[in-house]
């Protein structure tokens, strides 16, 4: 049997754990983004995501196609930052296949229903580009004051996890979206008394459960999403010490192939 495949065709798609709105929102998926087809109940379909992520999404909010763009160039591009475009608000990190190129520095782009759209270059990331660690933390804390929301993964509303699978992908890394399964990839722990570097990620737990991570920006803050997107720490001697924060239980880890060197 051929898998069948979606596109994302709305700014941002809720996912849901069960087939119907009154469920639990789980995740988000952005415009163009390709989902493989499970199942169907309904107007609902069961769909996998890049990273494995499994959920339900409704009908409205997609198109049933594979990605099948002219695309003289071949080019995909992240947005920087959330701008509006022909009254479609696009999250920051949504991905959008470049048509044309014009010399006023306008790239030309097109929506799932074949619109087309300009915008200006320095809005865009290419998605094969190795960005410098300094332009990760920038990005990062560009969304700071983003509100928190469960389920959240675009720039409408982060949850913790959510903020840091989007800022990794900037940087060319695939990582799982929750917390528990994050811990289990790629990383190792290191000794609480080390140096932390940029990059490092922070894990805290309760009742031996994990549930919730941020990226250190330098070596003793780091940002995450709670309430909103802010810069924390765990050290007394920094403005940005969390006294709630420092009391639970936490571990920090690095990637194991140096990512951020």
């Amino acid at each position: 049997m051929d898998t069948k495949y979606c596109i994302v065709k709305s700014s941002v798609a809720p996912l849901y754990l069960n087939p119907t709105f009154k469920s639990e929102l789980v995740s988000q998926a952005l415009i163009w983004e390709s989902l493989v087809i499970l199942d169907k109940k309904d107007n609902w379909y069961k769909i996998k995501q890049w990273d494995d992520y499994i959920s339900w999404i409704h009908n409205s909010y997609i198109l049933k196609s594979k990605i099948n763009v002219k695309n003289k160039y071949n080019e995909w591009y992240y947005l920087n930052k959330t701008i509006s475009k022909s009254n479609l608000v696009l999250s920051f990190a949504s991905t959008l296949p470049v048509i044309d190129k014009t010399n006023d520095g306008y790239y030309e782009f097109v929506y799932p229903n074949s619109k087309r759209f300009k915008i200006n270059k320095k809005y865009l990331i290419s998605c094969n580009n190795k960005l410098k660690n300094k332009d990760i933390i920038k990005y990062a804390k560009s969304l700071m004051g983003t509100p928190y929301l469960w389920g959240g993964k675009s720039s409408f509303g982060y949850d913790c996890s959510g903020f840091i699978q989007t800022i990794l992908l900037l940087k060319g890394i695939n990582f799982p979206r929750d917390c528990s399964d994050q811990i289990n990839s790629k990383l190792i722990e290191i000794n609480k008394r080390d140096k932390q570097a940029t990059g490092d990620l922070i894990y805290f737990k309760e009742k031996d459960k994990v549930n919730h991570v941020g990226m250190f920006i330098n070596q003793h803050n780091f940002i995450h999403s709670s309430g909103e997107v802010k810069v924390n720490s765990i050290y007394k001697k920094s403005k940005y010490y969390s006294n709630k924060l420092s009391k639970l239980d936490y571990s920090i880890y690095k990637f194991k192939d140096n990512i951020w060197m």
